[in-house]
């Protein structure tokens, strides 16, 4: 470790905030881990759109491809993966310039959602 790294670990250490909380901080980052091993949110695009839903409610298909920039086979494939998982609902509207596909976030994807923020929220120093 570098000797910039060993004085804030030695700064850390000797705050009584965080030191108080060190079995707080720990079990709530085993916690992070455990939720971050679902294979679903191992993806960082996953996670994108999840976080980009909550804050529109809903997005279409291209949309969230820009957001996310991806392409269509895997934006497709993701979309998948979180609606088996019911996390979000896709359906088709009609628009003046023909059907758009949209991406609803359902009542379990921000519940998702909120316990992941919940515990990064709770690590912030």
């Amino acid at each position: 470790m570098s000797e910039q790294g060993e004085n804030l670990n030695d700064s850390l250490k000797s705050d009584p905030i965080v030191s108080n909380n060190a079995d707080d901080l720990n079990s709530i980052i085993l916690e992070l881990s455990e939720q971050l091993q679902e294979p679903l949110l191992k993806s960082s695009i996953r996670l994108i759109i999840l976080i980009s839903l909550v804050h529109n409610r809903q997005l279409s298909f291209s949309e969230l491809s820009k957001i996310t920039s991806s392409g269509k086979g895997s934006m497709s494939n993701h979309l998948e993966k979180l609606q088996e998982k019911g996390l979000i609902r896709t359906f088709n509207a009609f628009s003046l310039t023909g059907p758009r596909l949209m991406v609803q976030i359902t009542e379990n994807g921000i519940a998702v959602y909120k316990s992941y923020a919940n515990l990064l929220r709770r690590i912030i120093i």
